[in-house]
């Protein structure tokens, strides 16, 4: 017996059947998801008590993370970014910055397993709230030697199949994101959006779209295509008024003027947006239809985006409520494989953000004096009445554009760019057996070999 996930998991119905249970993955990632932006939102929300769900789950461990010199891939580099990151997890295979699961230097695209899982009969999706043809999306549904080609036209692409193109070769079941602004771009003699629908997707862009039925109980070859917002889907919070960490002001004696507390506000723009949770339950409900339909199971990818875009705008209330956003998506993962049995849950990151919880000022006995404080600040009052500092020491010039503007979320950075940092990340999982556990310190090239063997041996 295994459970049908419904509308919202407090909902399900059992169904018999004659067969033994597909073999299903989810793969849930939280970009830029280091320890210290766990630590944040745990302090926020929790004062660093219980309360986050990846706490509690049965294996952890600590991956480390590397990525290759594109002008000698016999060279490590040990900082990635989502494209080398996510072409890891994807593939099993290291690959250089910017590069989307090809091979560093050579560009030989190396297939990934979704489409492996693609090959076999399997259904395949891919959610994210980032735009659907971002990096770490990509890494599974493409192979591009610039993560930035995504459609016709696109400088970046060099001579490459932009990313949209290869999306439709793919036959994936499932694609939900964001990127609503490349539907009118050009594809062959139409539109991207006109491509999506003669690929045989239902396209639907709001929240009620998402909650409505099922497609794949009436049809099993129909597939889904979400596009819910502009570009990267805005952030669920934001700073007190809007604002990021900032520098810090000096008064006449140079002495540093710390900012007062604030607690974290919900970011208006987001109002209306589904959530991480909803699309990748709406992904679970027409995956699971498609497994009574062809017994073979499905690989479901889900990116919590925005975890990292928050930290490279040295925003910490986004990375907070980004985070604890994809924290309840792991959880309602989790009770889906509880209730279906052969279904494993593997939880980690493609590299760690810049964030920092440091010292409150007031634990400290020197003088802060101005040479002393580089860098951004952003004094967080907790959930529990406490005060938290947060820090950005990537660069101190102050980025204060809106949280969720275009320019900040989709260039490849700027001089106000907080950088990636080359920090072991997390791994969580549930449903392994004790050959598989991925606990300890691993390299996170294994984590593929953990999903292949499950969905193919």
């Amino acid at each position: 017996m295994r459970l049908l996930l419904l509308s919202t998991l407090s909902y399900m119905a059992m169904v018999i059947t004659a067969h033994s249970a597909p073999k299903n993955v989810i793969l849930l990632i939280g970009d830029g998801m280091g320890e210290a932006e766990i630590s944040l939102a745990r302090n926020y929300e929790f004062d660093g008590g219980d309360g986050l769900f990846i706490d509690t789950m049965d294996f952890r461990g600590s991956a480390v993370v590397n990525a290759l010199l594109d002008s000698d891939p016999s060279k490590l580099a040990f900082v990635g970014d989502s494209a080398s990151g996510g072409t890891v997890l994807a593939t099993g295979q290291r690959t250089a910055v910017r590069r989307v699961s090809t091979t560093a230097k050579f560009g030989v695209p190396i297939v990934t397993i979704a489409e492996q899982a693609k090959e076999k009969g399997f259904s395949v999706g891919i959610v994210t709230t980032a735009e659907i043809t971002d990096a770490t999306p990509a890494s599974f549904g493409a192979h591009s030697n610039n993560r930035y080609c995504l459609k016709a036209g696109d400088r970046a692409c060099n001579g490459d199949t932009p990313i949209f193109e290869q999306y439709f070769d793919t036959d994936y079941d499932v694609f939900l994101g964001g990127g609503q602004r490349h539907l009118p771009g050009k594809y062959g003699d139409g539109t991207i959006e006109q491509a999506v629908k003669d690929n045989g997707y239902t396209l639907i862009q709001t929240t009620n779209d998402l909650s409505q039925g099922i497609l794949s109980i009436s049809d099993k070859d129909a597939k889904l295509w979400g596009a819910f917002s502009e570009e990267h889907f805005p952030r669920e919070w934001q700073g007190y008024q809007g604002k990021y960490a900032e520098k810090m002001a000096i008064d006449d004696n140079n002495m540093a003027i710390f900012p007062p507390a604030r607690n974290c506000e919900a970011n208006p723009k987001y109002a209306g947006k589904p959530s991480l949770q909803a699309m990748a339950e709406r992904a679970l409900n027409e995956l699971d239809a498609k497994n009574d339909a062809n017994d073979k199971g499905f690989f479901l990818m889900i990116e919590g985006a925005s975890i990292d875009k928050s930290s490279h705008d040295a925003d910490p209330c986004g990375v907070i409520g980004e985070l604890l956003s994809f924290d309840r998506t792991v959880e309602m993962a989790v009770e889906y494989a509880k209730n279906n049995e052969n279904t494993i849950v593997i939880v980690t990151a493609d590299h760690g953000g810049a964030t920092q919880n440091i010292h409150h000022p007031y634990y400290e006995r020197y003088k802060r004096i101005s040479q002393n404080v580089p860098g951004l600040f952003k004094m967080l009052l907790t959930k529990g009445g406490n005060e938290m500092l947060a820090y950005y020491g990537g660069n101190n010039i102050t980025k204060q554009t809106n949280p969720g503007d275009l320019t900040d979320q989709i260039s490849p950075g700027g001089l106000e760019d907080q950088p990636h940092t080359g920090i072991n990340v997390p791994v969580y999982a549930y449903g392994l057996d004790d050959d598989n556990k991925l606990s300890g310190t691993i390299k996170q090239t294994e984590i593929y070999g953990v999903m292949a063997k499950h969905l193919f041996d």
